[in-house]
């Protein structure tokens, strides 16, 4: 399946240097890049309202309604057709979101996911006491390159507790080398929207004033 992906340029520069023979060798360079997937055009963003959910190779953007070899998360619900169901997470063993005791932990924008972080792997609750735009972070492995990433979910919440049709996954991140990722906020929609009106307006004034003076 296609996704919509910004590769995001980190500018991590490894920079080896080596002397062979007294003759110094050029340097290599190479890049870590922060992957970010916007997920809410897919099919099964709003997580479907039973014990399956939905099953995602975060690398690949391959999804489906059942288990398969290579999957990275799966968000689902514990049970359908009653209003107390929990939002879960399931990860293979060679994954985890962050958190303990059973209890994803909810993190704020500027928080980081690496390899200091504490992980549970297999099921999770991820419910959130109140509604809005969560972060969690989680590790997998990145079968193209044999090495744990890390990253984070952005999952917005409408109603607690969640009910058909309230949870949505809105975007994924990682870092493609095993490095630490920072969390980043997405900007909320009433934001984004008054944000691109008034670069429209400011736009518009631009012109304005340009049609002013050659007139």
């Amino acid at each position: 399946m296609k996704q919509q992906i910004t590769l995001g340029k980190r500018a991590l520069q490894l920079v080896l240097c080596a002397t062979v023979a007294g003759a110094a060798l050029t340097a290599q360079t190479a890049y870590a890049e922060v992957i970010t997937v916007n997920f809410s055009a897919n099919a099964f963003s709003t997580v479907p309202y039973n014990i399956d959910g939905f099953y995602i190779n975060l690398v690949t953007g391959a999804t489906g309604t059942a288990s398969f070899a290579g999957y990275d998360i799966n968000p689902y619900f514990s049970g359908s057709g009653t209003a107390a169901a929990l939002f879960r997470f399931l990860t293979p063993a060679t994954g985890g979101t962050v958190g303990a005791g059973g209890i994803a932990t909810q993190l704020a924008p500027g928080a980081t996911v690496g390899a200091a972080s504490t992980f549970a792997s297999g099921v999770i609750n991820a419910n959130s006491a109140t509604a809005g735009v969560h972060y969690f972070g989680l590790r997998f492995l990145n079968e193209g390159t044999g090495v744990i990433n890390y990253g984070y979910l952005t999952v917005e919440q409408l109603a607690n507790p969640p009910v058909l049709g309230s949870v949505k996954v809105l975007a994924y991140s990682y870092e493609n080398t095993g490095l630490a990722i920072t969390v980043t906020a997405v900007p909320e929609p009433t934001s984004a929207l008054m944000m691109l009106a008034g670069i429209a307006a400011f736009g518009a004034m631009r012109l304005r004033k340009t049609a002013a003076r050659q007139a």
